[in-house]
């Protein structure tokens, strides 16, 4: 057992098994300035063993997890790390509301029953619907006695209780192979953690969650919107397509993969002025032999902004059709860095969209690196960890090696342990 008052001496890791690779992160939080130290991150990625965020080949995604982690323990260099958090998302992925409900003679009500009401609600879902498995259950309230309560209510006195929660889901087997390739591991993850969930604690304030925002994270193969309002996750969609797919349009031109890549990123823009539509560039053609082929700004801008659009714009329309208005749309994600972007997406909406930016965690110090959005469900995932130490610090946390013993344990140290 290890007591959690030693985890907070030791530093935070975050994991993401993002939409095409494993990603990692050490940090130690400065208590006073409620910032990250960021301590040195590592990537590991085996072509086609993770697609659209969800792994292909199990075995090879485990390899990944433990390279990645045992290459983050030596840059960091303060022995085995331990207190660590998984991100996850994928193709998908969705939110859901669901309940749990209990009568009891006016007692109290104590952290076992609590627990069994959390576990029922990830029950519920999956006997209703034996299709889908649950990734993790968030508490939106619990209500006792007509009395609601934001935090759990242990040693509080009632009768009748109500649990309302949002339940994040995914393909059952999807849900199976990220279990798998965790169990690969001796990794012990004391919380997995939902992109949607990360962003939003990365990139908006109270005041935003309350009065309603979203959040639209591109990555490389796989797009998410989140929206939420009220402290609750109202809505969560997963589009399969990403900056592999624009880079993938370029490569039709009859230019290999590297190259359409680079070209991306050097020329491709969704803000081309008029007088360079015509210019362009030479760029070595995909077959050995053929001639350069000549590619305009003007052609390159449409490929992209064909691609933004098909991605886009049905994520745009679930924002602009939510029953009440979102403030503000935050864009993050590897994939937002596409130039002009931002100034495109605000032709497409009436919602006000920006960069979301998660710098306000990390330390003055902190490399440049660490501020690109490829970190924000990193960066949430350490919010969420180091809230998840701090309000639990003298519980001890017990190892179980099976998928569903660390479920079970993330719930009862997340929202208490289990009474004797």
């Amino acid at each position: 057992m290890i007591r959690k008052q030693e985890m907070l001496l030791q530093p935070i890791v975050a994991i993401n098994i993002g939409s095409s690779g494993v990603r990692a992160i050490a940090a130690d939080w400065d208590d006073r300035h409620k910032t990250f130290h960021i301590l040195g991150s590592e990537f590991s990625n085996k072509h086609q063993s993770i697609e659209k965020g969800i792994p292909t080949n199990t075995s090879d995604v485990g390899f990944m997890l433990n390279e990645t982690l045992k290459k983050l323990t030596n840059r960091v260099g303060r022995g085995e790390l331990k207190n660590i958090f998984v991100c996850v998302g994928g193709r998908s992925l969705q939110s859901v509301r669901v309940q749990a409900h209990r009568l009891q003679r006016k007692s109290e009500i104590k952290d076992k029953m609590l627990n069994e009401m959390l576990l029922e609600c990830k029950d519920k879902i999956e006997l209703h619907t034996p299709t889908v498995g649950v990734v993790t259950v968030l508490p939106d309230k619990w209500i006792v006695d007509d009395n609601e309560f934001d935090e759990r209510p242990k040693g509080q006195y009632g009768k009748d209780i109500t649990l309302e929660a949002t339940a994040f889901v995914m393909r059952k087997e999807f849900n199976q192979k990220i279990d798998d390739s965790l169990q690969r591991t001796p990794i012990v993850v004391y919380q997995r953690i939902v992109i949607p969930d990360a962003d939003i604690s990365a990139l908006t304030t109270n005041e935003e969650r309350e009065q309603g925002c979203a959040v639209i994270n591109m990555g490389a193969q796989t797009t998410t919107l989140t929206i939420y309002r009220n402290e609750r996750f109202v809505l969560t969609k997963v589009i399969p397509l990403g900056g592999y797919h624009v880079s993938h349009d370029i490569e039709t031109l009859g230019i290999a993969s590297d190259k359409a890549e680079g070209l991306k990123r050097k020329y491709g823009t969704l803000s081309l002025k008029k007088e360079d539509l015509d210019k362009g560039v030479r760029v070595q053609a995909a077959r050995e032999g053929e001639e350069p082929i000549i590619v305009t700004f003007g052609n390159l801008s449409m490929i992209i902004a064909s691609r933004i659009d098909e991605i886009m714009l049905p994520l745009l329309g679930e924002v602009e059709k939510a029953d009440f208005r979102v403030e503000k749309i935050y864009l993050t994600g590897g994939a937002s860095m596409l130039k002009g972007i931002v100034p495109y997406l605000r032709k497409k909406t009436s919602v006000p969209i920006d960069y979301g930016t998660h710098a306000e965690w990390l330390a003055h110090d902190t490399d440049d690196e660490y501020y690109q959005p490829t970190y924000t469900p990193l960066i949430g995932t350490l919010l969420i960890g180091q809230m998840f130490l701090e309000e639990h610090p003298d519980e001890e946390i017990k190892k179980d090696a099976t998928f569903m013993g660390k479920f079970k344990n993330s719930i009862a140290t997340l929202f208490g342990g289990d009474d004797e």
